[in-house]
């Protein structure tokens, strides 16, 4: 079995609302992310800590071309 870590995630330069929606969103799905008040001054950046997988579960094989068997 493959070990799950977290990896940040940056969005940078980003505007109020967009802000606003990525937080939400985020936060619904119970994600650790911040926001940020950018250089700018008036653009945000938001940092969230998404899982990542070493290993990537196997195709299924009816999902596969058979051309490319």
């Amino acid at each position: 079995m493959s070990a799950d870590f977290k990896t940040p995630f940056r969005y940078t330069g980003i505007s109020q609302e967009e802000a606003d929606f990525l937080t939400h969103h985020y936060q619904q799905r119970g994600y650790r992310m911040k926001k940020y008040l950018n250089e700018d001054m008036t653009l945000w950046d938001v940092v969230v800590s998404l899982p990542e997988r070493r290993f990537h579960r196997k195709t299924p094989a009816s999902m596969l071309n058979p051309l490319w068997r």
